[in-house]
């Protein structure tokens, strides 16, 4: 029957060759042609299913793919435990499978799985290093797979594999059509020959471990069917013996099928483990920079089991998405950890209503271990003209923060818009960008450039401003997994720290000496309203949208102008928070009874909206006490209106 056998492989072999068509890049190199899909779903995701060289296979798509089109190639019973394939797919990973099982690993099958490998690489483009994940007898695969071509696996995943064909089939009685199989594909003469077969994964682990690929198994020690000592643990010893190792996952006892099957434990350690060996970017650099790291929370979160993480931002941070997508990152990645979510967005609003406002809407419970903090797109729509303020603002965030609790880890993330994919493409560093990492750079603080990512991406073509973000800085979801996804592998790389816990040091000498490092609200009743003011206690417009935390509260309301107030304050800097809308009047102020400057106090969006805009009046006076006079003007035309929700001093 072996014959019949050979002839089937070779034709199979011959279909595949014949359906092959010439490159048009190198002299003689062949790339597939593609292969005709059905598309049915799984979990949610589109399984493309198609035949080849007489195999059913399949790959599953993500809804967004991960940076290079990572992928996880299950060689084995792809619908059993799929848990973590799941974990996978939603972040960016294609699935990949092709039904060589009842091969067993022989020699022909790893010609059709060299065939698999060309085509979902040529048809999906994926990448060129997968993580193997085989379970039980798709061991046998893997690992011959793997030793085959170490250059091209990037890690591997099993759950209880077989790793010996002496152990399985030929240890277990419930396998005697496999051992009929193993020795039909492998073309042994006999049992005997199958004993003394030394090719099995235990016996090619050398080139496994010169490659240093990473290995991880999950198995159960009362495991009859794939025992662990003839398995897993066997090659354990002789992965030692060769310099190398692989992390284990173990099941003390399970009733199930003769403890071959259990519940898959440690999920989302095992995804992370495929995904932090598996990480593909489209540069040859990563688009964050740790510098001091995360550390301190980390250590926060695994040994006292508690971890206050707060979100600051604008719109982007406020929306549901991928701040949402963090959160549940945290809890699966520390599950016994008990965690206080801080949102702390306002739309519309960057960094300079960030620095003024942090005791309230930050530090008001206590001190925080892990600080997001976000304001590149509102700064560089709101303050363009400004660097100065955009610099000051962020370093006073950093220094605020830190002086509350130096152990406080801070993450400075520099999301998408139109203008500064421009300035990448044409070689330029956006301008909020530049400005706020100076103070991460100087302050040691971790950095995700979300912006040059999402840039480099579209210039690979892997998709386009408008097909993945609508062109519009409030991303749909493909942007917000994007955005999750450059997150979590940031978080990734941070938490294989070695480092030790210790509080972040606060150099002597500022970035910038105006910086708003004692940023602050404050109190409205301590104005002295002259002329046309009054204190509302629940403001709200006659007409005009408004913003939550901008209407019916307290405010410093004038609408004729020449209404006056003054204000006695202690520092350097002094502004207003306001809720401009389309009667907001261009303001007039003197310092010190020092000449009246004046600043326009209406945006470009505020003909249909109160929109939160803070206002810095001034912020280079000498350090002490100060006095300053605000009035309304009738300068530009129907607008004399002024609404001050806070005060803001440094």
């Amino acid at each position: 029957m072996n014959w019949i056998r050979s002839l089937i492989i070779a034709a199979s072999l011959m279909s595949f060759a014949c359906s092959c068509q010439q490159a048009s890049g190198t002299e003689g190199e062949t790339v597939p042609a593609t292969v005709s899909t059905q598309t049915s779903d799984w979990h949610g995701y589109q399984k493309h299913t198609f035949n080849l060289a007489g195999h059913r296979a399949f790959i599953v798509s993500p809804k967004v793919p991960a940076p290079g089109n990572p992928w996880v190639w299950r060689t084995s019973f792809p619908d059993f435990h799929s848990e973590v394939d799941q974990e996978l797919v939603y972040n960016g990973y294609h699935i990949g499978f092709i039904n060589v099982v009842k091969m067993l690993g022989c020699e022909s099958s790893l010609d059709i799985m060299d065939q698999f490998y060309d085509q979902v690489r040529s048809q999906w483009n994926l990448s060129k290093r997968p993580a193997l994940e085989p379970c039980s007898r798709g061991g046998l695969h893997a690992y011959r797979y793997a030793a085959r071509h170490p250059d091209r696996i990037a890690c591997i995943f099993g759950d209880v594999p077989v790793m010996d064909l002496k152990s399985w089939p030929l240890g277990w009685a419930g396998a005697k059509k496999q051992i009929e199989e193993a020795i039909e594909f492998y073309d042994f003469g006999s049992v005997a020959e199958l004993k003394k077969f030394r090719g099995n994964p235990v016996d090619l682990l050398a080139p496994i471990a010169n490659s240093k690929i990473p290995i991880r198994h999950a198995i159960c020690l009362n495991d009859q069917v794939v025992p662990p000592e003839q398995n897993t643990l066997e090659a354990q010893r002789r992965l030692k013996a060769l310099g190398h190792d692989m992390e284990l996952v173990i099941v003390q006892q399970s009733d199930e099928a003769h403890g071959h099957h259990f519940a898959m434990p440690e999920i989302f350690k095992s995804a992370r483990f495929v995904m932090q060996h598996t990480n593909v970017m489209p540069r040859d650099t990563e688009y964050f920079e740790l510098r001091n790291g995360l550390a301190n929370s980390l250590s926060a979160f695994r040994k006292e089991k508690r971890g206050r993480i707060a979100f600051l931002g604008g719109s982007i941070t406020y929306g549901k998405g991928w701040r949402n997508e963090l959160m549940r990152y945290f809890e699966k990645r520390f599950p016994d950890t008990q965690f206080d979510f801080i949102a702390a967005g306002i739309p519309s609003v960057g960094s300079n209503g960030h620095a003024f406002r942090l005791q309230r809407d930050i530090l008001c419970n206590g001190p925080v271990d892990l600080l997001f903090v976000e304001a590149a797109v509102n700064d560089g729509s709101n303050i363009p003209e400004h660097p100065e303020i955009m610099r000051r603002s962020m370093e006073g965030v950093v220094q605020h923060i830190r002086k509350i609790n130096p152990m406080t880890d801070i993450v400075h993330m520099h999301f998408a818009m139109g203008s500064h994919l421009d300035d990448y493409h044409a070689g330029r560093v956006p301008v909020p960008i530049a400005e706020h990492e100076k103070a991460a750079s100087h302050y040691g603080c971790t950095t995700l450039n979300i912006t040059r990512e999402v840039a480099d991406r579209i210039q690979a073509g892997e998709f386009t401003w408008q097909s993945g973000f609508r062109s519009n800085v409030h991303p749909p979801p493909f942007g917000q997994r994007v955005y999750t996804n450059s997150m979590t592998r940031m978080l990734d790389a941070a938490w294989k720290t070695t480092k030790t816990p210790k509080p972040h040091a606060i150099p002597d000498d500022l970035v910038d000496s105006h910086s708003y490092i004692h940023g602050r609200f404050g109190d409205l009743e301590k104005a002295v309203l002259e002329s046309g003011f009054t204190l509302q206690q629940n403001w709200k417009p006659v007409r005009g949208g408004t913003r939550a935390g901008f209407v019916d509260v307290p405010a410093l309301v004038a609408s004729k102008p020449g209404s006056r107030f003054i204000y006695e304050f202690e520092g350097t800097a002094f502004g207003l928070f306001l809720a401009s809308g389309y009667d907001s009047c261009i303001v007039e102020f003197s310092v010190d009874g020092n000449e009246f400057k004046k600043v326009d106090s209406i945006t470009r969006w505020s003909k249909g909206l109160h929109l939160p805009w803070p206002l810095i009046l001034t912020d280079d006076l000498a350090p002490g006490k100060h006095t300053i006079t605000v009035q309304t003007t009738s300068e530009a035309k129907d607008r004399t209106a002024l609404h001050v929700i806070h005060i803001l001093e440094n």
